[in-house]
C-alpha cells in the first residue's frame, strides 16, 4: 500500500466552505488581492492557498496532522482522517468527501516513505560501497544527525532524485518535534513504534515522476493512493548496484590468532563468535561499547576485514536484505533500469 509522509494537493477552492480571517493572511500582488493563505510549521507543515483569482487552492501537509496515528503515514484508509484533523482545528471548514471524490483533486508533490525493521541502517560505507558505478552522478550527504541522503545531481526535474535513509526516531526527539510530541496522548508509544526501525523516503516533486513512479495515467488523489507500485523499490534499483555473489562459502577461513596485529585478531574473533554475521556484530556494538562512542570507525574496519574473506560482500548482502524488505511494501517487485527519464 502506498505511504506517504507529505502531500500538496490541488483542488477546487469550492471544496473550502470556510476559512477564519483572523487566523488567514491575504496576499498582495501588483495592489491587488490574488489568494487567502493559512500557514503554520509547528506543531506538523499545514499549508492552504485560496486563489481569489481562478478555482484553484492548493492544501499540503505532514502525515503527522494524524498525531498519535502517525505512523500510519498517509494512505487511502485515513486520508478523510487527514482532512478531518484539519477541520477540528476550528479555523476552516473542508467538505472532505468533495475534495477526495474530486477527479479534479491532483498530487502535485509528495514525499513516499517507509519504515523498514529488521534490518541494520546502512552507513555512509554501505551505502557508497553499492554506489561505486554512480558515484560521479550521486551525492551522499548527512541528514542531520539522523541518517544520509542520496542525491542524484541533475539540472532536469523531472530527472531528480533525493533519497533519505534515517533512524526516524533519533530524528524524532529533535527540538523541532517537541510541540508535535505534547499533542500526542502516548508519546512513549510513539517512540516505541520506530525502536529497531529506520526510514526511507523519497521527495516525489513533479506530475511525470507521480505518473511513472506511481504506474498512474493522471496523477489524481485517488488514483495514486490506490496504486499497488512499489515506487520505492523502484527508486532503490535505479540507484543502488547490487551485483550477484554467491550466498554460501565453504573455504576454510584463516585462523585469528594467526594474523599479525592484536586489533585484528580481536576483530577477528569477534567475527567468528558471531557466525561472521554483521547483524549479531551490530548488537555486540551497542551492548559494549560506550553510547558516546563513534561505532562507525568499529564497523568499518570490521566490514573491511569481513570482505578480505572470500564470500558473499558484506556491505552488499547488507543492502540486498534492505531491498527484500522494502519488495514487501508493495506488489510490485520488478527491476525497471533508468525509470526517471535515461541517462544525463
Amino acid at each position: 500500500m502506498v505511504t506517504l509522509d507529505r502531500v500538496k494537493i490541488l483542488t477546487d477552492k469550492k471544496h473550502i466552505k470556510r476559512l477564519d480571517a483572523n487566523v488567514t493572511t491575504i496576499v498582495m500582488k501588483n495592489n491587488k488581492h490574488i489568494a487567502i493563505r493559512y500557514n503554520q510549521k509547528k506543531p506538523y507543515n499545514l499549508f492552504i492557498n485560496y486563489s481569489i483569482e481562478d478555482s484553484k487552492c492548493i492544501i499540503e501537509f505532514s502525515a503527522k496532522v494524524l498525531q498519535d496515528r502517525y505512523p500510519e503515514l498517509i494512505n487511502k484508509n485515513n486520508i478523510h482522517d487527514c482532512f478531518k484533523n484539519v477541520n477540528d482545528l476550528g479555523f476552516c471548514e473542508i467538505d472532505i468527501d468533495g475534495i477526495v471524490n474530486d477527479s479534479n483533486s491532483k498530487l502535485l508533490s509528495c514525499d513516499v516513505t517507509t519504515d523498514i525493521d529488521n534490518v541494520s541502517m546502512p552507513d555512509k560505507l554501505v551505502i557508497k560501497a553499492c554506489l561505486m558505478k554512480h558515484l560521479n552522478k550521486y551525492q551522499v550527504q548527512k541528514y542531520g544527525n539522523s541518517g544520509h541522503t542520496i542525491t542524484k545531481m541533475v539540472k532536469t526535474k523531472n530527472r531528480q532524485i533525493r533519497l533519505s535513509i534515517y533512524d526516524k526516531g533519533r530524528e524524532l526527539n529533535k527540538m523541532a518535534n517537541a510541540q508535535f510530541l505534547e499533542l500526542l496522548q502516548d508519546r512513549n508509544r510513539m517512540h516505541a513504534n520506530f525502536n529497531g526501525k529506520f526510514r526511507l523516503e523519497a521527495n516525489v516533486k513533479t506530475k511525470i515522476q507521480i505518473k511513472q513512479l506511481f504506474q498512474v495515467n493522471d496523477n489524481n488523489l485517488l488514483d495514486v493512493l490506490n496504486s499497488s507500485a512499489n515506487p520505492l523499490l523502484t527508486l532503490f534499483d535505479e540507484v543502488f548496484i547490487l551485483p550477484d555473489e554467491p550466498e554460501r562459502q565453504i573455504q576454510v577461513k584463516p585462523d585469528p590468532l594467526s594474523l599479525g596485529k592484536l586489533s585484528d585478531v580481536k576483530n577477528a574473533l569477534l567475527l567468528e563468535k558471531c557466525d561472521f554475521d554483521m547483524e549479531k556484530v551490530d548488537l555486540v556494538l551497542k551492548t559494549s561499547l560506550s553510547p558516546n562512542t563513534n561505532t562507525r570507525n568499529y564497523k568499518a574496519k570490521l566490514v573491511k576485514l569481513m570482505n578480505t574473506y572470500h564470500q558473499p560482500n558484506q556491505n552488499i548482502k547488507m543492502m540486498k536484505k534492505f531491498r527484500e524488505q522494502l519488495s514487501k511494501c508493495g506488489n510490485t517487485d520488478v527491476r525497471n533500469n533508468n525509470i526517471m527519464g535515461g541517462s544525463e
